[in-house]
């Protein structure tokens, strides 16, 4: 039995073998892709591998694991504490990734179902294009202010037809530097409207997605996001460590007489956390309808402020959406 490290890299990927004794069986380096992978491992019997988690372990772990090989994604946080080095480099990486195979010292990550995955790419597609047109926007009301024109905000009229109307009146000669910029805008718009239909539509179809969506403040994309992101809620022992999955929970640094508890520590998936953070806000500020998590969010507002209450909120609506997902009862509004 062979323990192999792997460091993958966009362009290669170090890879170091080692035996049962921990000796430096090979060490070699290969080009990232499909087919060089099938080619250098199908040749060898069965290993144990470890991979650092990256956008790349998936499919190579996949490859590895058609071809009879054990494969585990460590998370590359907890193998950065445990190998402390001061150089560093791929061939290093790969062989202390090969040590750890042996020894089992790490920290395994779940590996998301392709359903998750798709799901997520969407998502991470949508993000794209609302952020495109955002900066868009923001580009063309820019451009028009280095002119001296302010863009008026009209009730009922459109952004784009505002900035044509305001062409027109002051600068004509814009428009044919200013009609590029519009058609990007139009066009990220229209690709993002039809994801987020798609992910409504699959959201309404998928009975977990229905529950999670009684709960107030959480609509269509953030019960598909957090289905996605948790993807087996049996996991977590408890509810309360999905909010230190998904870094809602303040940081601690405690020693001795020392206990300081200072802001979250934003670990996890960042896309999850901003869309409850979006939840809390909408259940704070635009929610009519009374409930206790609301009650309990706009006390702690005027104590703390809304920025920190929309964190706590965010906070409490990862537990329950954990809690409602494992017992399949809907959110009670008393």
């Amino acid at each position: 039995m062979y323990y192999c490290g792997i460091d993958l890299g966009s362009k290669s990927s170090a890879v170091c073998l080692d035996d049962e004794n921990g000796k430096c069986v090979k060490e070699f380096e290969i080009t990232t892709d499909q087919n060089t992978f099938r080619q250098h491992f199908s040749r060898r019997g069965p290993m144990h591998c470890v991979l650092e988690a990256s956008p790349l372990a998936e499919w190579a772990a996949q490859i590895l694991e058609g071809l009879g090989h054990g494969v585990v994604v460590i998370d590359p946080r907890q193998a950065k504490a445990v190998i402390c080095t001061k150089k560093k480099t791929d061939k290093l990486d790969a062989r202390n990734l090969a040590k750890m195979a042996r020894t089992g010292w790490y920290t395994p990550v779940h590996r998301k179902s392709q359903d998750a995955r798709m799901v997520r790419t969407i998502l991470k597609a949508r993000v794209g294009l609302v952020e495109t047109a955002v900066a868009q926007q923001s580009r063309i009301m820019g451009l028009l202010r280095a002119h001296g024109i302010k863009l008026i905000h009209s009730p009922g009229v459109g952004f784009e037809e505002r900035v044509i109307k305001t062409i027109d009146q002051h600068a004509p000669e814009l428009e044919p530097i200013l009609a590029p910029l519009l058609a990007l805008w139009r066009q990220a718009r229209h690709e993002a409207g039809i994801m987020t239909e798609q992910l409504t539509q699959q959201s309404k179809s998928h009975p977990v997605c229905r529950l999670l969506m009684s709960v107030p403040g959480v609509g269509p994309i953030v019960s598909a996001c957090f289905v996605a992101t948790i993807d087996d809620p049996s996991r977590f022992s408890r509810s309360t460590d999905v909010a230190s999955y998904l870094g809602l929970v303040p940081r601690v640094h405690q020693s001795g007489a020392t206990d300081y508890r200072g802001r979250i520590t934003k670990e996890g998936d960042r896309l999850l956390r901003w869309l409850l953070v979006e939840a809390a806000n909408a259940l704070l500020t635009r929610s009519k309808r009374k409930s206790a998590l609301r009650e309990w969010g706009l006390k702690l507002s005027e104590k703390k402020g809304l920025a920190k209450a929309r964190v706590a909120v965010a906070r409490k609506l990862a537990i329950l959406l954990h809690r409602i997902w494992v017992t399949g009862e809907p959110f009670v509004w008393a």
